[in-house]
C-alpha cells in the first residue's frame, strides 16, 4: 500500500536559485488530445503527455468505453474508433477530475447504452447544468440521478443529432470545449451560440487548435461557433508542450526569491492562457525572457502590488494571491467568479489560509484584495485542492514555518512537484 504523507515542510533558501527545468506536459492539451484521438480514424501518437491523475482517470475511463490505448515509454498510442462505439452499460467514476466529468458527459452521448457518470463528493457539488441543457437541446437524453444541475447524471447514449444551441459561457469554458469536440461527428450541422460573459476563452481556443490538428476546423465569429455535420477526425502525431499552470509555481518562486528560473519546454507564444502569468510578474518588477521554446523569469529586488483581472487564467489566481502577500502595497485580483466552483471554494479558502499567515484580505464573490507586508509561516490546509498546496508552497522559500497538509494532492496535475522543487535546490521535508 502506498504511504500517504501528511505534511510537507518547505524551508527558506539561503541564496537565489539559478535553474533550468522542464515541467510536465500540459494537462489541458493532453486531455483534449485524448478525447479527439478516441473519436478519430486510425492510430494517434501522443508524445510528451501529462502524467497527472486527471489524465490517468481519463485514460482508464476511455479504456472502459472500448477505446484501445497503449502507453509505451512516455508515448501514448490511441486507436480511434471514428465515433463508432460498442454498446456500454454501466457507471463511470471521474473521482475529482472536473475536465473528465465535462468531456465524458459530451462524449458518452455518442455511446449506445445507459451510462451513469459521477465523482467524488466535491465533484458532485460542481455545476453541470449548462452543459447538460446544451446537450439535451442537441437531442441527448440525460437525467439527474440525485440533485438537479449536478452530477451524478444518467445518459441514454446514441440519440444526439446536432443543431443550434445557446449556452451560457460564464460558468465554465469546459462546457463549450466538451460540446465542440463531439459536434463534427453529429448528423446535423451545429451552431454553438455563447450567451453571457465567456470565461477562460483561451481554453476554448486550445480546444479549437487541437481539433484543427486532427483535421477539423470550426468556423468562429464573435460568440458563435459553426461546425459542419458528418465530419471525421484523422489520426496524427501530437506533441504536447509543457504545462503553463505548472510553470507558474516555478516562476512565482523566482519572483519571490530574486532567483532566475528557466522553463525549457514552454513557448512564449503558447495558446495556454496561464502563460500570461509571466506578464503579471513583469508588472510586479520581474524580468521575463521569452523564446519559441522557453520562458525565463528573474525576480527583482521587490514585488510591486498590481490590479489584475484573471478571468482568462483563473488557475494561477492562488499563486498570485500568495505573491501579493509579499508585495509592497495592495493587490486586487478580480474576474474570479469561477473559483468557487473549483476543487475547493477557492476564494473562501484563500482568504482563510492567507489570514493564518497574518495577511490582511478582503474577498467578494469574484475578487480578493490583499494587503502585502511581512507574512509569517503557517500550517496550510489544502482542502483536497492541488493548487492550494502548490501556491502556498511558494511562500516557503521566503518565510520559516510553511507547512502544507496533504501534500499528495499535487498528483492531480503535477505529480513530480515536490521532486522538482528539490531538484532546483529547495529543501522540502515530506513526512
Amino acid at each position: 500500500m502506498e504511504k500517504v504523507s501528511n505534511i510537507a515542510s518547505i524551508y527558506p533558501i539561503d541564496k537565489p536559485i539559478q535553474a533550468s527545468v522542464k515541467v510536465p506536459g500540459s494537462k489541458s492539451y493532453t486531455n483534449r488530445a485524448l478525447v479527439v484521438a478516441a473519436l478519430a480514424n486510425g492510430v494517434t501518437i501522443i508524445s510528451g503527455a501529462s502524467d497527472a491523475n486527471d489524465t490517468r482517470i481519463l485514460i482508464k475511463l476511455l479504456d472502459r468505453l472500448g477505446v484501445e490505448i497503449i502507453e509505451r515509454g512516455g508515448v501514448i498510442e490511441v486507436r480511434g474508433n471514428g465515433g463508432s462505439f460498442e454498446e456500454f452499460n454501466g457507471a463511470l467514476n471521474v473521482e475529482d477530475a472536473g475536465t473528465v466529468m465535462r468531456f465524458l458527459t459530451a462524449l458518452c452521448c455518442l455511446v449506445p447504452g445507459e451510462i451513469t457518470i459521477g465523482g467524488s463528493d466535491r465533484m458532485n457539488q460542481r455545476p453541470i447544468k449548462e452543459l447538460v441543457s446544451g446537450l439535451k437541446k442537441l437531442g441527448a437524453e440525460i437525467t439527474y440521478t440525485e440533485n438537479d444541475g449536478f452530477p451524478p447524471i444518467k445518459i441514454n447514449g446514441g440519440s444526439i443529432n446536432g443543431g443550434p444551441v445557446h449556452i451560457n459561457g460564464s460558468v465554465s469554458s469546459q462546457f463549450i470545449s466538451a460540446l465542440l469536440m463531439i459536434t463534427p461527428l453529429l448528423a446535423r450541422d451545429t451552431e454553438v451560440h455563447i450567451t453571457g460573459d465567456q470565461v477562460s476563452e483561451p481554453y476554448i481556443d486550445m480546444t479549437v487548435s487541437v481539433m484543427k490538428q486532427f483535421g477539423v476546423s470550426p468556423d468562429k465569429s464573435e460568440k458563435y461557433y459553426s461546425i459542419s455535420a458528418n465530419q471525421q477526425y484523422q489520426s496524427c502525431k501530437f506533441q504536447v508542450e509543457g504545462d503553463a499552470s505548472s510553470a507558474s509555481y516555478l516562476f512565482a518562486i523566482a519572483a519571490l526569491s530574486q532567483s532566475r528560473i528557466e522553463v525549457t519546454n514552454l513557448s512564449g507564444k503558447s495558446l495556454q492562457s496561464d502563460v500570461r502569468f509571466a506578464d503579471i510578474l513583469e508588472k510586479m518588477g520581474c524580468k521575463v525572457d521569452r523564446s519559441s521554446s522557453s520562458i525565463t523569469v528573474t525576480g527583482g529586488k521587490e514585488l510591486k502590488a498590481v490590479k489584475v483581472n484573471m478571468q482568462d487564467m483563473p488557475d494561477t489566481a492562488q499563486t498570485l494571491a500568495v505573491l501579493a502577500a509579499f508585495a509592497k502595497g495592495g493587490t486586487t485580483i478580480s474576474g474570479l467568479k469561477t473559483l468557487q466552483h473549483k476543487e475547493s471554494k477557492r476564494i473562501t479558502v484563500l482568504e482563510k489560509e492567507l489570514s493564518k499567515m497574518g495577511v490582511k484580505c478582503e474577498a467578494g464573490s469574484d475578487y480578493i484584495k490583499i494587503t502585502g507586508g511581512n507574512p509569517k509561516g503557517a500550517v496550510i490546509e489544502t482542502y483536497n485542492d492541488h493548487r492550494m498546496a502548490m501556491a502556498f508552497a511558494v511562500a516557503g522559500v521566503k518565510v520559516q514555518g510553511m507547512v502544507i497538509e496533504a501534500p499528495q494532492v499535487v498528483k492531480k496535475s503535477f505529480p513530480s512537484f515536490w521532486e522538482t522543487l528539490k531538484s532546483i535546490g529547495i529543501n522540502v521535508d515530506i513526512g
